[in-house]
């Protein structure tokens, strides 16, 4: 049986921001709590938060979040959002910010620890707080998504926290807040809007209408991710990647994959979250290849190519245009027991929406591939 899950509400365009007020109202929102982190606040993108709620919303803030979620972050957002007695939370940056207040709206009236939620979103029974999320990215679709990975300390594999009480009920997605998006950034969260459509795309959950939203995704990202990581300040080119960024948010609720359980697999670091998913893509695009109908060749056109054994290379290609690194172990990655991250692989959640079922073996020669 197919079961086809709703989304937020979504306010999109240039200037969204402004919609603030009244997305608050909407909520029944009156003291919402500003998560953050001080890079965003130092770039003065808290501060558009902040003119938007002028004189309209009262607020209060928490700006020490670190750069990759953490339980002790989580724990530090939901704590002062009690003592400040706020009632929904502004979630104002990426993923990384987004994810850790879907994890803090638990803790808001559940108790500790965390950990007793992973997987578990049946343990969240009571009262959650709403997020109204603001992306300041254009590629995690967290905006979007129910559940969100967090690390329970720094240099930890993620855990998966979230459930339907975690979603955020409306995004701001204003384009105007990507543009000062440095380049790296740029190529790898639009990468990563890619790999979220794609690993949708195949999952063998029965979602067509998302897997046509899936497909253009692909298609707006194909044509637009190279020209604004060689020009930022195209506008017409933002606004699409915040649109694929989007669709590739919706794509994830039909499952993802391989890539992710094997982005999991090497969250046991500092290196960032879209580059993972993007360097492990064609390692898995052939792997699953002959296991998802018709779909590869509905990818190849996507890509606008017309040989549908040449999507890996595409992905390849695509990352190599934007410079993304060549390899994860040039990107530092040094950890070397590769048992582990196969039992990791094959144990995570994504690994359940794969089209194809690795076995612990498979998994091993997954693992090394995607490291060499």
């Amino acid at each position: 049986m197919a079961i086809i899950e709703n989304f937020g509400r979504i306010f999109f365009d240039f200037g969204a921001i402004r919609h603030l007020p009244e997305a608050c109202e909407s909520l029944d929102i009156k003291r919402p709590l500003l998560a953050s982190d001080r890079n965003l606040e130092n770039l003065g993108l808290v501060d558009w938060v902040r003119s938007a709620l002028k004189g309209k919303i009262d607020h209060a803030e928490y700006l020490d979040l670190p750069e990759h979620p953490t339980i002790a972050g989580v724990e530090a957002s939901a704590e002062r959002f009690r003592e400040e007695q706020c009632d929904g939370f502004l979630a104002l940056g990426g993923g990384s910010i987004i994810d850790n207040c879907k994890a803090a709206t638990i803790l808001v009236n559940h108790p500790p620890p965390l950990q007793q939620y992973a997987g578990r979103p049946d343990r969240v029974t009571g009262q959650t707080a709403p997020i109204i999320a603001i992306p300041t990215t254009a590629g995690t679709g967290a905006e979007m998504t129910r559940g969100g990975g967090i690390h329970p300390a720094h240099g930890e594999r993620e855990i998966g926290v979230g459930g339907p009480k975690s979603q955020p009920k409306i995004a701001i997605c204003d384009p105007d807040l990507t543009m000062g998006l440095p380049p790296h950034l740029t190529a790898g969260t639009g990468m990563d809007a890619i790999g979220h459509c794609i690993e949708g795309l195949f999952s063998p959950n029965i979602n067509p209408p998302v897997e046509a939203i899936a497909l253009d995704g692909i298609q707006r990202a194909v044509a637009h991710l190279e020209r604004v990581y060689k020009n930022g300040t195209d506008r017409e080119a933002r606004w699409q990647m915040m649109m694929a960024a989007v669709q590739g948010g919706m794509a994830i609720s039909k499952g993802l994959g391989l890539a992710h359980s094997l982005s999991i697999t090497f969250s046991d670091s500092d290196l960032h979250h879209g580059v993972l998913v993007t360097l492990c893509l064609p390692t898995v695009i052939r792997y699953v290849d002959g296991h998802v109908g018709d779909k590869m060749e509905r990818l190849a056109r996507a890509f606008n190519i017309t040989d549908s054994t040449a999507v890996a290379e595409a992905v390849s290609d695509l990352s190599h245009r934007v410079e993304l690194p060549p390899s994860i172990r040039s990107m530092g990655y040094d950890r070397t027991d590769i048992d582990d991250m196969a039992h990791s692989v094959l144990e995570c959640w994504f690994t359940k929406t794969s089209p194809r079922s690795p076995t612990l073996a498979e998994c091993r020669e997954l693992v090394s591939a995607c490291l060499s």
